[in-house]
């Protein structure tokens, strides 16, 4: 399975966006595929505008995390590889000013624990099945 990304431009402010909600996406360059390797930072195997798609999809289905104060994504049941390191989860964290918009990095649930109240609506609504909801929760995706 193969997941569809849309072809989304940057506008002319340097951002993609908005979602539904009304929120934009900047890609950080620290974070993006072609950034020098850091043990502090994750980094993208994703191109910007699928960075973007990843956190519209978590921000236009609410998948907000109160614990963490931001939204976590998955694609595709976790065949979409988001991260260098194989990371299959993203997180975007809340910006500090509403004005500001979102950016973000992929994630291991192991260092960034989604909620299991998020992880079990991932559940209920099929964005995961049975497997991937215990290797999320036992923090081995």
């Amino acid at each position: 399975m193969s997941y569809n990304f849309p072809k989304i431009k940057l506008n002319k402010d340097g951002l993609f966006g908005p979602t539904t909600e009304s929120h934009y996406y900047s890609p950080v360059s620290y974070h993006n595929k072609t950034a020098a390797p850091s043990k502090h930072k994750t980094t993208w195997k994703l191109r910007q505008s699928e960075q973007f798609e990843v956190f519209r999809v978590s921000d236009e289905s609410k998948w907000f995390c109160k614990d963490k104060k931001g939204l976590f994504s998955i694609l595709d049941n976790g065949e979409v590889v988001m991260g260098s390191n194989e990371e299959r989860l993203s997180f975007f964290p809340t910006p500090v000013n509403a004005n500001d918009s979102y950016h973000g990095y992929p994630i291991d649930s192991g260092e960034y624990e989604p909620s299991v109240e998020l992880v079990d609506k991932w559940l209920e609504d099929k964005v995961i099945d049975d497997r991937l909801h215990i290797k999320i929760l036992k923090g081995q995706i």
